[in-house]
């Protein structure tokens, strides 16, 4: 039998990031999150084989997610790292600084949870 799936989620509105953890563990989902990316990106370090996906907001205190994503890129190559954000962010996907996060999906809010839970089973598969 293998561990359940387990995700970092980095969302500064505690509402949200409560509301995605209670999905997840309805999907089976191990999930384990944060408002500070700081804190988020030095716990990733440490623990960076744990994690199946990364789900980042876009508009966090200290860092964007963009920037968390290049961080957490530095540390693995290879996880999928899902992205949400409210704002348009069509001008920030011919950047540079984007094509180097990798970044493997992109979610626009408000996101459904069905929506969301079927981007992540994706990714993960």
């Amino acid at each position: 039998m293998s561990p359940p799936l387990s995700i970092m989620i980095v969302e500064d509105e505690r509402d949200l990031s409560h509301l995605y953890k209670l999905y997840l563990a309805r999907l089976g989902i191990d999930s384990i999150s944060f408002s500070n990316p700081l804190i988020a990106l030095d716990h990733y370090q440490q623990n960076q084989g744990r994690y199946a996906l990364t789900l980042l907001d876009w508009d966090l205190p200290a860092m964007n997610g963009l920037e968390l994503a290049n961080g957490i890129r530095k540390i693995n190559s290879k996880v999928p790292i899902l992205l949400l954000t409210g704002y348009y962010i069509k001008d920030m996907l011919l950047k540079d600084e984007f094509r180097e996060a990798k970044i493997s999906e992109i979610l626009l809010k408000p996101i459904r949870l069905s929506d969301l839970g079927a981007c992540i089973i994706k990714l993960c598969s």
